[in-house]
């Protein structure tokens, strides 16, 4: 739980801070945040030189992986309680909704490991996934290599797309960046809606 709860302390703190690092220390802000929105920006960086591709992996990988690793051990460690839709108390019900859970495991069940790849993928919170593959009882062997695999060409997407971008500003300007990022993360927005309609028609 604790690891959970510094996961977020640190995403919050990079909120903070990240005037300050935008300019001066992206890689800590890469470090604090590794979102999506952060992702794109490093691949402006890696594109003019200012980060390498490497450094880039390697400030990302820690909290992007591991935090969801810790929601999935969560989800082990509470799915007795959860797997009958019982809210726990304090803390832990912020971080584990019995409901949403309950509703993802649902989806886990009639998908399988290709939603934990997948959501890695969309505009949707992994966590959550990562403790519903906890709760649904999925092998720990299979949610580390579907989940794995899924966040690093997550990483890879957004970097290669935050590049591209970049090569397109020098080339075509301001509008056309700009309409390509709005088209691109349309399409991780509406996977991650999807993802959303599976939970609700299980829920329902």
């Amino acid at each position: 739980m604790g690891g959970v709860v510094l996961r977020g302390a640190l995403a919050v703190l990079a909120v903070f801070l990240a005037p300050m690092l935008y300019r001066d220390h992206f890689l800590a802000l890469v470090l604090l945040r590794p979102t999506k929105e952060v992702l794109l920006a490093s691949g402006f960086e890696v594109r003019q030189g200012e980060l390498g591709l490497l450094e880039v992996y390697l400030a990302a990988i820690p909290l992007a992986v591991a935090g969801v690793w810790l929601s999935y051990l969560l989800g082990r460690a509470y799915a007795s309680e959860l797997a009958d839709g019982t809210e726990l108390p304090g803390l832990a019900g912020r971080l584990l909704p019995a409901k949403r859970i309950d509703a993802l495991c649902q989806v886990l069940e009639d998908k399988g490991t290709k939603v934990v790849f997948f959501g890695r993928l969309a505009v949707f919170p992994s966590s959550l996934l990562g403790a519903a593959a906890g709760v649904s009882g999925m092998a720990p062997a299979s949610f580390v290599v579907a989940d794995g695999l899924g966040a690093l060409l997550s990483i890879t997407e957004v970097v290669a797309l935050g590049y591209l971008l970049s090569e397109t500003y020098d080339s075509a300007g301001p509008w056309v960046t700009a309409a390509g990022a709005v088209v691109a993360l349309g399409l991780l927005v509406a996977l991650g809606r999807w993802l959303k309609r599976e939970q609700r028609r299980s829920d329902g």
